[in-house]
């Protein structure tokens, strides 16, 4: 049940623990060069620094925005030159990656995303226009809300792969084990959406000029709604992160984070585009909340919003994301301006800068009130009342 982000965050907070504490902001724009050791090998990383703590540990942003979280020990050089830092553009992107990956890849470009694709050309277009709707409905969506986004002026980039077995291999490093129950994620590090090609053993039909017409009979089967509704998930993560929603690595709330994402990614399967719904009922998560119902305890909206522990015990992670989900879809439509309120407050956290579960509650507290009793009263009946 964990996803590609939470597997990430988790395993990225083994590396950031060393530098949270004492964490300065960097103002610099020159390009910051460092050599490091890191598991026996030698590394040479240059970018800028965006956080430097008091005792030496850096978080880097390199220019393809990936984001270098070093401990003080790793580092064996640190110096800075007077060239301007500038990130790489979508031709750059797309030579960087050519050149990264193993095998025979292509490249498709879109106005917002690079994609790098080892599978069919057909299904590459096919992935690009769907991000291209998803990004205008998330800025539509928002912006009709009063929460104007960010337009980056960098590309986005989505690696897909032509199998299981190849993403397998190229994702085991960052995820370990949990690469073979993950079908797609957004990388906090990379800044990356990674996936395979979900047609499978139907791929060899999609030629011709029906291939997106195919690809949509494909994916728009009952069966395949879970798949389809995953990569809409780590897309919207994407989004989230780089368009001023939320900023990578710093203190976001799980409970939004992944709200945020399951309330985009339900699909449509009625559509011929493969999907077009933004916060339609999410059958699934219905459904799972209302069994965790039976078991529910009293303090569970408090649980939910003081930390993100519940979402990393896999006997738990089912049931915060039903209720992530449930308490999202809740707020939006019963308290929809103090929720924009809310997300933008989330919107100015720092990086690595790290709340304490009082703090967590504090804070919603003062969006949303103190009457806990009340407020989940109210969020029980109306989630009774969904059809």
């Amino acid at each position: 049940m964990y996803n590609g982000t939470m597997l990430a965050r988790t395993l990225q907070s083994r590396i950031l623990l060393a530098i949270t504490c004492t964490c300065l902001a960097a103002t610099a724009r020159a390009v910051d060069h460092v050599s490091l050791e890191r598991d026996g090998q030698a590394l040479h990383v240059s970018g800028q620094v965006l956080v430097e703590a008091q005792d030496g540990g850096l978080l880097l942003m390199d220019a393809s925005r990936g984001l270098w979280a070093i401990t003080p020990d790793e580092i064996t050089h640190h110096d800075q030159d007077d060239e301007p830092f500038k990130l790489l553009d979508q031709e750059q992107i797309a030579e960087k990656l050519q050149s990264e990956l193993t095998g025979q890849f292509r490249v498709h470009q879109t106005a917002h995303y690079v994609i790098c694709y080892n599978t069919s050309e057909a299904y590459a277009r096919w992935c690009g226009a769907l991000f291209e709707r998803l990004y205008r409905a998330f800025g539509n969506y928002w912006k009709n809300r009063g929460f104007r986004l960010d337009e980056p002026s960098w590309p986005l980039v989505a690696l897909v792969f032509d199998d299981r077995q190849s993403y397998a291999a190229y994702s085991r490093p960052e995820l370990g084990e949990a690469t073979s129950s993950i079908i797609g994620y957004f990388s906090l590090r990379t800044n990356r959406v990674t996936m395979y090609d979900l047609t499978g053993a139907d791929r060899a039909a999609l030629q011709g000029a029906s291939s997106a017409a195919q690809i949509n009979r494909i994916l728009s089967r009952p069966e395949a709604e879970r798949t389809v509704a995953t990569i809409i998930h780590e897309a919207t993560h994407q989004l989230a992160f780089n368009r001023g929603l939320q900023t990578r690595y710093a203190d976001i709330p799980l409970w939004v984070s992944e709200g945020i994402a399951i309330y985009f990614e339900v699909p449509d399967l009625r559509s011929k585009n493969g999907w077009r719904n933004i916060g339609g009922v999410n059958r699934v998560r219905l459904s799972e909340f209302r069994r965790y119902l039976r078991s529910r305890p009293a303090d569970s909206l408090r649980t939910l919003i003081a930390d993100d522990q519940r979402f990393r015990s896999a006997r738990t992670a089912p049931d915060a994301y039903a209720e992530a989900w449930a308490l999202n879809y809740f707020l939006i439509r019963k308290h929809p301006k103090e929720y924009v309120r809310y997300t933008k407050l989330l919107a100015d956290k720092k990086r690595l800068l790290y709340d304490t579960p009082a703090e967590r509650l504090q804070q919603f507290e003062a969006t949303f009130g103190s009457d806990w009793q009340q407020l989940d009263e109210e969020f029980l009946r109306y989630l009774r009342s969904v059809r």
